[in-house]
């Protein structure tokens, strides 16, 4: 988890242990967003709160290095200090002239002042964009319900299981979400409840994960995200 270390500072790295980093779970952008890596020009393919990956054709540093990502939010600039984890070739050249496109996967150390939660609120712009397709493409409230989680402030989480076709529930200060519900602040209301009960039991695999991504970011961070209420 990323936590800030004062108003104006920057945000220091909080040490997460491997099995918490994979809940975090990564959103492919629909496309590519520009970008820049240490003045190399790049496109962001996806992200997540722990990390990026980029599309680029220039040179990054190796394994283990470190570079700055910048690139534009749905609320302003993002600054983002990584660290190279791995890159490989995605696409080789096919000509004399060609270059080849590289991908590269960074892991985010430090957000620069508030680009923090500049981060998660495109990361629930994308999931917004997703499920308001969903409903385009179905009748019925399926998984654009979602976007009325209430954010994550306080440490009482209620989990939602839904086994053999009934809701369990359970009060927990655990936020993890699990495989066959999603786990949301206690203070949610009964109406939204019942609400994204319904929206996950009508939604596919896609729109379920959706769900669960977003129950993600409201949870995972004491400030939570911004949100907006479902309108039919």
């Amino acid at each position: 988890m990323i936590v800030p270390a004062g108003r104006g500072a920057r945000y220091a790295s909080h040490s997460v242990p491997r099995q918490e980093k994979r809940r975090y779970q990564r959103v492919t952008l629909p496309n590519p967003l520009r970008a820049e890596v240490s003045g190399v020009r790049a496109y962001l393919v996806d992200l997540s709160v722990m990390g990026v990956r980029v599309a680029h054709q220039d040179a990054l540093p190796g394994p283990g290095g470190t570079c700055r990502v910048r690139f534009e939010g749905v609320s302003g600039p993002i600054s983002l200090e990584c660290a190279v984890v791995h890159t490989m070739v995605h696409r080789p050249a096919r000509t004399a002239g060609e270059r080849p496109v590289y991908h590269s996967g960074l892991k985010i150390v430090n957000a620069v002042d508030y680009s923090d939660r500049a981060l998660r609120e495109l990361i629930s712009h994308f999931i917004d964009r997703a499920l308001d397709e969903q409903r385009a493409n179905a009748r019925g409230i399926p998984a654009s319900a979602a976007v009325s989680f209430q954010t994550g402030k306080g440490t009482e989480f209620l989990k939602l299981e839904l086994l053999a076709g009934k809701w369990r529930r359970t009060l927990t200060k655990d936020s993890q979400q699990p495989h066959n519900g999603f786990t949301i602040s206690a203070s949610e209301g009964e109406e939204n409840i019942a609400m994204l009960c319904e929206a996950f039991e009508s939604a596919d695999n896609d729109g379920r994960k959706l769900i669960r991504s977003m129950a993600e970011l409201a949870t995972s961070k004491a400030e939570g995200i911004p949100t907006r209420r479902y309108e039919p």
